[in-house]
């Protein structure tokens, strides 16, 4: 199975979430939240309520040091486990198409030499695997415990 850093297709940099941030819009409601780390292809963020994996979006995205919002539809990737991640709910989205503008300013500020790249993280096993792991140590437990008997 391919690890993360060889699924994406653009690096990722971390950005300070006290300074910039996200709003999200579904429909009519529209909801703020902080930005984590983003991408020329997407973005980790969080919001108080998990949007469905699926969903499509739209993203005003508020980086420091750029003038105006970057603007985006995208579409939900994946959404933290609750078990993971308690509190508000880090999401990760993937942009389908930018407003005017937006790409070309996001392509310069990801240009920057000061950003720090983003950690890879390790791919999080399902909540199905994580129920045959606790099983499979059980059962390993049990078996253990009447041989020693």
């Amino acid at each position: 199975m391919a690890n993360q850093s060889e699924r994406r297709r653009h690096e990722r940099f971390t950005v300070d979430p006290m300074y910039s941030s996200v709003a999200v819009s579904r429909g009519t409601r529209r909801t703020d939240g902080h930005v984590y780390d983003v991408s020329l292809g997407g973005m980790r963020f969080e919001l108080d309520r998990a949007v469905p994996k699926g969903a499509e979006i739209d993203v005003e995205i508020q980086l420091p040091g750029c003038t105006d919002a970057i603007c985006a539809k995208a579409r939900v990737v994946r959404v933290f486990d609750r078990i993971d991640d308690p509190g508000p709910r880090r999401m990760a989205v993937e942009f389908e198409t930018f407003a005017a503008g937006s790409k070309a300013m996001l392509e310069r500020y990801l240009g920057q030499k000061w950003l720090r790249r983003a950690p890879v993280e390790p791919a999080q096993p399902s909540r199905a695997m994580r129920s045959a792991i606790t099983q499979a140590s059980t059962v390993s437990s049990t078996t253990r415990s009447a041989s020693a008997a």
